[in-house]
């Protein structure tokens, strides 16, 4: 299969491989601030934990090692307090007593519908911000923290968070090209969303995930694996789980794809999108489209520099593109004889 050099250059230059050492750094004295504060807040607040009663985990790409570079990075940290029932109160106040216990100048700390945000910039810019999805664990069962400061949308909403961690590492952990073509997936996101004014309009990291995890189609040749088609099958199956309506004439009325978490609390990743805008789910599925058509073109051309030109279409201009050959046949028979 064409195009496996380039690839694999490419996972190498878009994946975070490892923790940075100034994130480790900040995500380290992020939690110390959390284990060494927030015990003191709650009991002001009649509430008494101690340090092992907090515990963390990672989450999202950083846990699944899917990270791939960008302006600005993005890290899961959840904050998992063992408390019991009484105590769970209003879950606006509690997140506010986690913001409370981070709150230094070096950060801007902010309170979001389903986490805590510490922001780090640079000169000004946001460069770093690491999201802090706070849980009460009562026994066995797990609760999210969900709502806003002000906001009369709030709950504490059942969840499982070592059981998406466990569900996931399961799937992906020994499975290096599905954890290229989820990195591909999510690059491809990124490029054709790179403009998007609204987060919601923008298909979830999490349900791309876990639909890649569903639908990945492993794919090899002689020469190991073959990226650019497990790419493109991969990405056309997940194209096959819309639901399309179309008018007489071809236009497309309404798409729609749905993709539940795999443990509690079994909720559409794809809801605030869909319940966003109608617009936004035509696109995702209108670029999703025209990225498996060009997959496709990629595959059946027979120039490595024409495939190239086609998955660059889909990945972005860092995609490498192999030089363009005067006659590729009579250099096919080359390399052929040359390794002959």
């Amino acid at each position: 299969m064409k195009l496996k050099k380039e690839f694999f250059e490419f996972f190498s230059d878009i994946r975070i491989d490892t923790e940075a050492n100034a994130l480790r750094e900040k995500r380290e004295i992020l939690v110390n601030d959390i284990k060494s504060k927030m015990p003191q807040i709650l009991k002001d607040h009649d509430i008494n934990i101690t340090q092992s009663d907090i515990r963390t985990i990672d989450q999202g790409s950083y846990k699944y090692n899917t990270t791939i570079k960008s302006d600005v990075v993005d890290r899961d940290v959840a904050v998992i307090v063992s408390m019991c029932t009484d105590d769970m109160g209003d879950p606006r106040k509690f997140k506010s007593y986690l913001r409370d216990s981070i709150d230094i100048p070096s950060r801007t700390v902010s309170i979001k519908e389903p986490c805590v945000r510490a922001s780090y910039h640079d000169h000004g810019i946001e460069n770093l911000h690491i999201d802090l999805p706070l849980y009460a664990q009562i026994g066995s069962d797990f609760y999210l923290s969900r709502g806003k400061t002000n906001s009369s949308n709030y709950s504490w909403e059942d969840a499982d968070p070592d059981g998406l961690n466990k569900y996931l590492c399961g799937k992906i952990n020994g499975n290096d090209q599905l954890r290229r073509i989820i990195c591909f997936i999510k690059k491809w996101r990124d490029e054709k969303y790179a403009n998007a004014n609204n987060d919601h309009e923008i298909p979830p990291s999490i349900g791309l995930t876990i639909l890649a995890c569903k639908l990945f189609s492993p794919q090899s040749d002689n020469e190991g694996d073959a990226d650019l088609l497990a790419l493109q099958k991969t990405m056309k199956a997940i194209l096959n789980e819309f639901i399309v309506s179309k008018t007489i004439t071809g236009e497309i009325m309404s798409a729609e794809i749905s993709c539940p978490l795999p443990v509690r609390p079994y909720t559409d990743t794809f809801k605030k999108m869909k319940n966003s805008s109608d617009s936004y789910m035509i696109k995702f599925y209108n670029s999703l489209s025209r990225a498996v058509a060009d997959l496709t073109d990629a595959i059946n051309v027979e120039s490595p520099h024409d495939a190239g030109v086609y998955v660059q279409k889909v990945l972005g201009n860092d995609f490498p593109i192999p030089q363009k050959e005067a006659s590729y046949a009579s250099t096919r028979n080359y390399r052929e004889h040359s390794f002959g």
